[in-house]
């Protein structure tokens, strides 16, 4: 079930148009990957940053709370000051978060 569930969340935002950057290298589903990559990557260094100090369960919570959070922020910026917030890009955002913590939980 965590395997077709992992699956659906990363085929979803793939087939979803990208907001209109003016970089040549962003085809189509590119500003998701973006978003994917940075919640990953947000996650796993807020993790390994976190978890000396406080322990995995927390560092689990907390990094994923502030991925969380700066995808949020990063919404509420493009609502305000572009052409608006994407649902794709929050499920890339969270799809990145839900990489991470299956890839934790695997070591």
């Amino acid at each position: 079930m965590k395997r077709l569930l992992l699956i659906v969340i990363l085929i979803l935002p793939i087939n979803m148009q990208p907001q209109s950057l003016k970089l040549p290298p962003m085809k189509v589903g590119g500003d998701k990957m973006l978003h994917f990559a940075a919640s990953y990557a947000i996650s796993y260094h807020s993790y390994k940053w976190i978890e000396p100090r406080y322990g995995k369960d927390k560092a689990k919570i907390y990094s994923t709370l502030i991925s969380v959070g700066i995808g949020v922020g990063k919404e509420i910026i493009d609502e305000k000051y572009r052409k608006g917030w994407e649902v794709g890009d929050v499920y890339a955002n969270f799809g990145g978060i839900i990489l991470f913590r299956y890839t934790i939980n695997q070591k």
